[in-house]
């Protein structure tokens, strides 16, 4: 009798992670709002993603350059592990396009500027609440 309740009782815990697994899969990463850091060519940047009011209408943010002043604006959608966005560096014209995949915590793929003359890999990384500073450098915490 024990035995079966202990084979029932990881049957529904097998169940239940893997309905947790189809649920990361369908929204993974950016379900909720997330800081990334990592790499645009050679270029250190965060980025900042959150579901839009309308999470069915896809996913909205921005992004820094170490270095650089000002913010790139983001919107775009995620479908399984890809992710497609647009960015805006003043705000109403499209400067760039963001194509990748999600794997875990990590982001990688390809960006290319809005005239497809500049292609650049981008490698992202999720971080944790705590270390989310948008002001600390990279290596600093």
């Amino acid at each position: 009798m024990t035995s079966r309740l202990l084979r029932a009782g990881l049957l529904c815990l097998g169940l239940l992670a893997g309905s947790t697994q189809a649920q990361e899969a369908a929204g993974g990463l950016f379900s909720r709002p997330v800081v990334l850091r990592g790499t645009l060519g050679d270029a250190a940047i965060q980025m900042q993603v959150r579901p839009k009011a309308d999470p069915s209408e896809g996913i909205e943010g921005s992004y820094i350059v170490f270095g650089r002043s000002g913010q790139i604006l983001l919107a775009g959608e995620t479908e399984g592990d890809s992710l497609l966005m647009e960015e805006s560096e003043n705000g109403t014209d499209v400067s760039g396009q963001w194509e990748g995949r999600q794997q875990g915590g990590e982001v990688r793929g390809t960006w290319q500027s809005a005239d497809g003359a500049v292609s650049r890999q981008f490698v992202l990384k999720a971080l944790d609440a705590g270390s989310a500073d948008a002001s600390a450098r990279p290596g600093r915490r």
